[in-house]
């Protein structure tokens, strides 16, 4: 990645000027070190071992944002740990999909990287340009919310294939352009709606598989600037509903937000309120209050990436999660 001749070079130039300051020492002692390591003072990590590098730290990490975000964490960390591993070992490109699998446990927007953010062919540039487009409209189309699962490994995917082919690593880039081509078929199948235009089936008529909750989590969708809850958010809060009352030794999570189209502190209250019109929802249906938590994070925490002032329904949400 373009990034890694900078870093590389401003490893190697702090490097140089330790081992010349340790070079002096030694000659004014007149002991002359064999070996990088015996070096007084040593040399940095990233010359000795590469140690330096943060290529693992996601580990020891517990994720915490929704189904999508959890999924990107797995993907990230399986991704950084296959480089650093790896016989021709990659310990900035390992750091770099650690960093993506930490930030992604923590709930945060992680983005796939651009064809901009590799050096590529002009062959190339042009194919993952249409291959990040292609996600990106899956994406928009509520691809994230009804098939988190495969959209993180269509995510995942993309940031190995991309990575491959820039080293030119033909096998890896081909079987990584495989799995997100089949994972993403498998998201572009379900997400066959705009989440501003979320369809509402009417009572008694069966619903399509795009509208086919997750087991373990649910989206309750709002209207804008309000706690009032969307026909589809309805139909998700009875879903979560009667699968918590299937389910009577789970734990429920609540987590409310807000778009972006309003002032912080307006939207962090909106974010609580409606949280507690779900909590009150559940409770009036029969679950115990004692099986739910829950926190709001008003517009700090989107689910769907936008600028400030956007009206975006995907945000407008309370997510369900029963554990």
């Amino acid at each position: 990645m373009r990034t890694k001749v900078f870093i590389l070079g401003a490893c190697l130039v702090f490097a140089v000027s330790v081992a010349v300051s340790s070079a002096a020492n030694a000659a004014k002692d007149k002991v002359f070190p064999t070996k990088l390591e015996n070096l007084n003072p040593p040399l940095p990590a990233t010359i000795v071992g590469w140690g330096a590098f943060d290529t693992h730290t996601a580990e020891d990490q517990e994720p915490a944002g929704i189904w999508f975000h959890n999924g990107l964490y797995d993907g990230y960390m399986e991704l950084a740990s296959s480089r650093r591993s790896a016989p021709d070992v990659d310990w900035l490109d390992s750091e770099h999909f650690n960093h993506k699998a930490r930030t992604a446990g923590k709930g945060s927007i992680v983005l796939p990287d651009k064809e901009s953010d590799r050096v590529l062919s002009k062959f190339d540039r042009p194919i993952f340009h249409a291959a990040l487009f292609r996600m990106y409209t899956a994406f928009d189309r509520g691809g994230r919310e009804v098939a988190p699962k495969s959209a993180a490994e269509a995510q995942v995917s993309y940031d190995c294939w991309i990575e491959a082919t820039e080293y030119g690593r033909e096998e890896e880039a081909k079987a990584c352009r495989s799995a997100f081509e089949s994972a993403l078929a498998r998201v572009e199948q379900v997400a066959d709606y705009k989440l501003t235009e979320a369809p509402f089936v009417p009572s008694g008529v069966p619903q399509m598989a795009a509208m086919a909750p997750q087991p373990e989590g649910y989206l309750v969708y709002f209207e804008w600037d309000s706690t009032n809850m969307t026909p589809a958010g309805q139909a998700a809060l009875q879903e979560a509903i009667r699968s918590a009352q299937d389910m009577a030794e789970t734990r429920i999570a609540l987590v409310g937000h807000a778009d972006r189209s309003g002032q912080t502190a307006y939207n962090q209250t909106l974010s609580e309120k409606r949280a507690l019109v779900v909590i009150q929802g559940m409770t009036s249906a029969g679950i115990s209050r004692a099986r739910i938590s829950w926190d709001a994070f008003g517009q700090t925490r989107l689910l769907v990436p936008t600028a400030a002032g956007v009206r975006e329904q995907g945000n407008r949400v309370v997510e369900i999660d029963l554990m």
